[in-house]
């Protein structure tokens, strides 16, 4: 935990950092990707990108599985890392 705290303290300094509040409720933020839910551990991811593309955001991910989540629709508010 303390590593990823200072992590995104290190982040938070960043010149284009910049902190969402989140404002809408989960159903919301969700709700665009209700058919491609298929589980609770999706929850998170999906209210994340809610809140990326509530924002006009891009979501950076390593996560393969936002990708499916967002679908052709939403694609251009996520960017996945790859591995190297």
């Amino acid at each position: 935990m303390a590593e990823a705290t200072a992590i995104l303290k290190k982040l938070a300094q960043h010149p284009g950092y910049r902190y969402l509040p989140i404002t809408e409720d989960w159903h919301t933020l969700c709700g665009p990707f209700f058919k491609r839910l298929f589980g609770t551990k999706q929850v998170t991811d999906a209210y994340l990108l809610g809140l990326a593309v509530r924002n006009g955001m891009v979501l950076v991910t390593m996560d393969k599985g936002i990708v499916y989540l967002a679908g052709s629709e939403f694609s251009k508010h996520v960017l996945l890392l790859e591995a190297s």
